[in-house]
């Protein structure tokens, strides 16, 4: 019996529908079997998009609801609360958006991490149970065990569906519409073309194994390596850069303390010294946004940057990004507290 949806499910699968379906099977829905998600695609993105609606009205609603409490309404002109709200509604939405892109970027990254890890273990544990008188389907069958992750359960539903019509061999290439994955793909294409030509199957799978975890020796040296300079970079962005945005606002703090005592003090004579009486169009709570706009680019561009030198993959490093700014952050107010604490301001 065809179990029946929920409202909550209807709902979902109808703002779904906002999506043209072409562009739901084309540019989702491999990513989520990428992903190995196992909830009805329709409903998947149904929820993401409700969220991403929220996420736009709680933009919206700030600067009508919260901003009065810093002045916002009051200091900008009539009808430019709105155009502000609607931007920051557009923000969140985007953000968030972004947010539910990169987590299924990063799942599928993940189980492509993990498959390529453990798949040189699974080769050779096949190619002992083949050359222990196995059939090459009984022998995949056999290997794909639970330590194995997200591989022995793709095995066993490539295993399943080849019980039926299709060949075992059709079924595994099947594996790279569930796991992202080029060495995987390889892999089995050479598999499969050895079960085809006769060819002899062990050696083939002994010889991968070995090819395989050379690769992996090779990217790790190559990690430790760049190490350095992942340690050069992040000691640049999290300790220098901040230190010195804190000693430019002390600075600024310095030179609107100094104008302040010498108008009162000197009067008219300050005049004389033009350094001091003309008047700072960079005051110190104008650098401190700016030093909050700086850091968050620097940030970005660090995660940015350890994501390529790491992983070879730009996008991999974006998940540092939040505690490396907040890092700056913490860094920056440290610095400009001990700061004015030593120079007395």
């Amino acid at each position: 019996m065809k179990k029946l949806d929920s409202g909550y499910e209807r709902i979902c699968k109808g703002l779904c529908e906002f999506v043209p379906q072409k562009k739901r099977e084309a540019k989702v829905f491999p990513l989520l079997e990428y992903a190995g998600i196992n909830e009805n695609f329709d409903v998947w993105l149904g929820k993401r998009m409700m969220l991403s609606m929220i996420a736009f009205v709680v933009g919206f609603l700030l600067p009508l609801t919260v901003g009065k409490y810093f002045g916002l309404l009051e200091f900008l002109e009539m009808g430019v609360p709105l155009a502000v709200s609607v931007a920051l509604g557009l923000v969140f939405m985007v953000g968030i958006s972004l947010m539910f892109y990169l987590h299924l970027y990063y799942m599928i990254e993940g189980r492509s991490s993990m498959v390529e890890e453990i798949l040189p273990d699974f080769l050779m544990l096949v190619a002992s149970n083949i050359n222990a008188g196995m059939t090459p389907f009984s022998a995949f069958r056999a290997g794909a065990r639970k330590e194995f992750g997200p591989l022995s359960d793709e095995i066993k539903i490539a295993s399943t569906k080849s019980l039926g019509t299709r060949s075992f061999a059709s079924a595994l290439k099947k594996l790279s519409t569930r796991i992202r994955s080029r060495v995987l793909d390889e892999t089995i294409s050479f598999f499969s073309q050895a079960m085809k030509g006769g060819g002899k199957l062990t050696r083939l799978l002994e010889t991968s194994a070995l090819d395989l975890r050379a690769t992996q020796e090779i990217k790790k040296e190559l990690q430790s390596s760049t190490r350095m300079y992942v340690l050069f970079v992040a000691f640049v962005i999290i300790v220098a850069t901040p230190l010195l945005l804190a000693v430019s606002i002390q600075f600024l703090g310095m030179i609107a303390s100094i104008q302040a005592e010498s108008n009162v003090g000197l009067g008219s004579e300050v005049g004389s010294v033009a350094f001091l009486s003309a008047e700072m169009s960079i005051t110190p709570d104008f650098m401190m946004n700016v030093s909050f706009l700086l850091l968050l680019g620097n940030a970005l561009l660090a995660g940015l940057f350890i994501g390529v030198i790491g992983q070879g993959k730009a996008k991999m490093g974006l998940r540092y990004s939040p505690l490396i700014f907040i890092v700056c952050i913490i860094v920056l107010f440290g610095s400009n507290f001990v700061l004015g604490q030593f120079l007395g301001i």
